[in-house]
């Protein structure tokens, strides 16, 4: 048993740090009904044909529709990335619904788009891989605290994409597209550590300490606090980090410079403010674990 778990740490680990593979991905869609890893795969083949990472659309479908083709039903969304019916069912994505083709398209001409964008600004998200999922979030734009979702989805991504290429099954094996039986359900365990009582505007930023005791993770943190008199709260994020079984690393989430005068006129009208803070981990099979946390926030 203790052989088993070891293994599976080093699989893990292997899996977060390990870009996708370049096995055979097929190029024509495998239908509604096809299993995960297929359709992971022909997304894949997609975007790294038009020079964008494979695990690019696959992140972003895990996250809006765990990638199936969603109908649009009573939304004014539809497909595998959620996409809105109102704005792009017109040329050149017409029925896109109906046509996952054309919304993996969609994904594909946003995302350079973006890319272009970031490059245009001395930047190639392309190059930091840590920050695919804000790549994702500025082509989704989902509602704010929702845009550390999609880097947490990085490993799953490549354990689709990677191991599971399109291949018959061997006589009397699991047939193509079977999860695994030993398929990893549970979700990681995470510890935080670190002053609850913190000092923003000495230091610059909200810290806390992220331990995964039992496997290799990653860890994103977003905060909120909210202002006397402010109607809109101020949030901030860390730039999500990989970390190694039993390895400690601190998450920092840093305040602007706007944000640090909001607080600062805070403290001189009270002693103290309340930060809420969630922390995200997620392992190699995609299961997430997420912890609140109260920080109180003096000068």
């Amino acid at each position: 048993m203790k052989v088993r778990v070891a293994v599976l740490v080093v699989l893990a680990a292997t899996v977060l740090a390990a870009p996708a593979r370049a096995c055979p991905l097929p190029a024509a869609y495998p239908g509604d009904g096809a299993a995960k890893d297929a359709i992971a795969q022909w997304m894949a083949h997609g975007a790294m044909a038009a020079g964008l990472p494979g695990e690019l659309p696959v992140m972003g479908a895990l996250v809006e529709s765990s990638l199936n083709n969603l109908p649009q039903a009573d939304r004014d969304a539809a497909g595998y990335f959620q996409t809105r019916v109102a704005v792009w069912n017109k040329p050149p994505y017409q029925d896109f619904p109906q046509h996952p083709e054309l919304q993996l398209q969609w994904f594909i001409d946003l995302a350079t788009r973006v890319r272009q964008g970031d490059l245009a600004r001395g930047f190639d998200p392309l190059a930091d891989e840590t920050m695919w999922g804000s790549w994702i979030a500025d082509v989704l734009v989902p509602a704010e605290q929702y845009r550390g979702r999609y880097q947490l989805r990085l490993a799953e991504a490549r354990m689709l994409i990677g191991p599971a290429c399109p291949a018959a099954a061997p006589p009397g094996g699991a047939q193509p597209g079977a999860p695994p039986s030993s398929l990893d359900t549970t979700a990681p365990l995470a510890q935080l550590t670190g002053p609850r009582e913190q000092h923003p505007l000495r230091r610059g930023a909200l810290r806390v300490d992220v331990t995964c005791p039992a496997e290799a993770c990653a860890a994103s943190a977003t905060a909120t606090l909210r202002l006397p008199g402010r109607a809109q709260a101020l949030r901030f994020k860390a730039k999500p980090v990989l970390l190694e079984p039993g390895q400690t690393r601190t998450l920092r989430l840093a305040l602007d410079r706007a944000a640090r005068s909001a607080v600062r006129r805070a403290l001189r009208a009270r002693s103290a403010l309340k930060a809420k803070l969630l922390v995200t981990v997620a392992d190699a099979a995609g299961n997430t674990t997420t912890t609140v946390r109260t920080l109180q926030l003096t000068g």
